[in-house]
Order: C-alpha cells, then sequence, then structure tokens
C-alpha cells in the first residue's frame, strides 16, 4: 500500500513540477521608460518595471504599456489556469487600466480562433496597489499566448497624480495528459494486484 502511496504521489509531483517554456517575449513601451527585467522561473515569469510611471512633474500623463509572450506546458501536459500578481500605484485622479487575453496557439505558433480566458482589473486611488486573479481557461491547451495591455493615465488635478506599474508576474497551472494519468494508473493497478498475489 505504502508503494502505491507513493508512486501516487510522484506521479503528480511530477506532473505539477514540469516546468513552462516562455519564449517570444515582445514588450512595448514608451521610450523614455527603461526596459523591465523578466524572470522565467519554473511555471512563472515575472516582469519589474523600475520606472514606468506617468503624472505630475512626470515626462507623461499617459502611456500604454503591452507585453505578449508565449509559453508550452511541455510533452504529455496541458495548461489549465493562469494566476496574474499585479503590483501598480495610483494616486490623485491616477489610473491603471489592465487586461490579458490568452490565446490557444497551434503547433506552428498562430493563434487558435479566439481568446480561451480573459481577466481585467482597474487600478485607482481607491483599490489596492496589489491585485491578483486567476484566469480559467475554456479548454486545457500545450501552447499559449498571453496578450497583457496596461493603459496608465494621471490628469492633472488639484491632488499629486501618479500611475504606473512595478510587478507583472504570470503562473501556468500544469496538469498531465489523459495519457499519462491512464499510464500511471495502470501502474498503480499492477503494483496492487502484484502484490495481492505475493500475499
Amino acid at each position: 500500500m505504502k508503494k502505491i502511496a507513493f508512486l501516487i504521489v510522484l506521479g503528480s509531483v511530477a506532473a505539477a513540477s514540469q516546468a513552462v517554456t516562455f519564449s517570444n517575449i515582445v514588450i512595448g513601451k514608451p521610450a523614455s521608460f527603461s526596459n523591465p527585467s523578466v524572470t522565467p522561473i519554473g511555471n512563472a515569469i515575472t516582469f519589474m518595471f523600475p520606472d514606468a510611471l506617468v503624472g505630475d512633474s512626470l515626462l507623461l500623463r499617459a502611456a500604454n504599456v503591452n507585453i505578449q509572450y508565449d509559453a508550452n506546458s511541455g510533452v504529455n501536459a496541458f495548461a489549465v489556469t493562469a494566476f496574474v500578481n499585479l503590483g501598480a500605484a495610483a494616486l490623485g485622479s491616477g489610473k491603471v487600466l489592465f487586461t490579458e487575453m490568452v490565446f490557444e496557439l497551434d503547433s506552428m505558433g498562430n493563434e487558435v480562433g479566439g481568446p480561451i480566458g480573459t481577466i481585467s482589473h482597474v487600478f485607482d486611488s481607491t483599490t489596492s496597489p496589489i491585485f491578483a486573479g486567476q484566469i480559467n481557461l475554456s479548454r486545457q491547451v500545450t501552447n499559449l499566448r498571453a496578450k497583457k495591455a496596461f493603459t496608465l493615465f494621471a490628469p492633472n488635478s488639484s491632488a499629486f497624480d501618479l500611475a504606473g506599474i512595478q510587478t507583472v508576474n504570470q503562473s501556468v497551472k500544469v496538469v498531465p495528459e489523459p495519457a499519462t494519468i491512464a499510464a500511471l494508473g495502470a501502474g498503480v493497478a499492477f503494483m496492487a494486484r502484484r502484490r495481492r498475489k505475493s500475499a
């Protein structure tokens, strides 16, 4: 029985720990914003913007930042959920509008149909500077493309007006494909039958 439990745990850990490969990263931003640092680790990718700000005493009052990248969940696995964690600032009249769309990709890297998941959020002076959201994909996919759009604006008012983004993090939940689960189940059944015969 211990061997069976061990095999089940081992199979679950192997599937969950499979690293996602991120590629084709494209960042659109004003020239006055520094390039962000980009850090992919395991199933997550993080973008850190050192100075993506608009508002009072800054060069810009409004700006758009766009991030696009592809993610591959690997052989024998499917992406099912994308988690989003954002850090943004908004003071006075400042606002940050965030939207994300996720698309399935075919083997050639072309988008298949419309979005399979979307999410949006508005940061302003009354909201938390931290947002965490979950995009449940409408179907399991091996290859996906994430498209994030941020609109920052801080019109002049009597208050100190500021809008900016700092941290953009995404992680992708991966599950094993059905054939992998079936093979694991067959192995567990074989071990259980073998144990009964030897008893």
